[in-house]
């Protein structure tokens, strides 16, 4: 008779070494621009992150849009915790990702915003301090044009993002002369 032992690994592959530095360099939190991203360019920008010529080439043909300054927050992921198999309690299923960013650019940009609304073309990319993190999957947006009870409140597109992706989004470092600048196409 024989035996069969799998491999508890189901990921599908090796879990690499963690890595531990007592003197990290920290990066800092918000979401301080964002790169939405056509599906069909996604993985030309990925095959080439921090290189600046492929995101330029990206915003000349309208495939990347860059919103460069705005204000925000990601969730982490919320992962659906599924009811388990034999003797397993519970198992991952999905994970969501919600990020939420406001972008001060209101007036003039009602017209893209009503248009992207109904868009499942895109993904983004979003920076911090000095990283870029993808969603490398379709996102859906869904803004808004809050305007608060506060006269000294600015107007600020309110732009829930959510995607579905198992992973958890990695750092790039940012590319130069991306996300610190206006682009404007037309």
């Amino acid at each position: 008779m024989s035996n069969y032992y799998p491999t508890s690994d189901c990921a599908g592959g090796a879990v690499p070494d963690y890595t531990c530095n007592p003197c990290p360099d920290y990066e800092y939190a918000r979401i301080r621009s964002i790169a939405l991203i056509k599906m069909s360019y996604i993985d030309t920008v990925l095959a080439a992150p921090t290189s600046p010529a492929v995101w330029a080439t990206g915003v000349d043909n309208g495939d990347v849009v860059v919103i460069y300054k705005t204000q925000g927050n990601y969730d982490g992921g919320a992962t659906a915790e599924l009811t388990g198999f034999g003797d397993d309690t519970t198992f991952n299923g999905n994970t969501t990702h919600t990020l939420v960013y406001r972008d001060p650019n209101t007036v003039d940009n009602c017209d893209f915003y009503n248009a992207i609304r109904g868009s499942s073309d895109y993904t983004l990319a979003f920076r911090t301090s000095s990283k870029i993190w993808f969603a490398e999957t379709s996102v859906t947006l869904t803004p808004k044009n809050v305007v608060a009870d506060d006269i000294n409140s600015v107007l600020a597109w309110e732009v829930s993002c959510k995607w579905t992706n198992n992973d958890s989004p990695c750092p790039y470092t940012t590319p130069d002369n991306i996300f610190d600048t206006c682009f404007v196409n037309g």
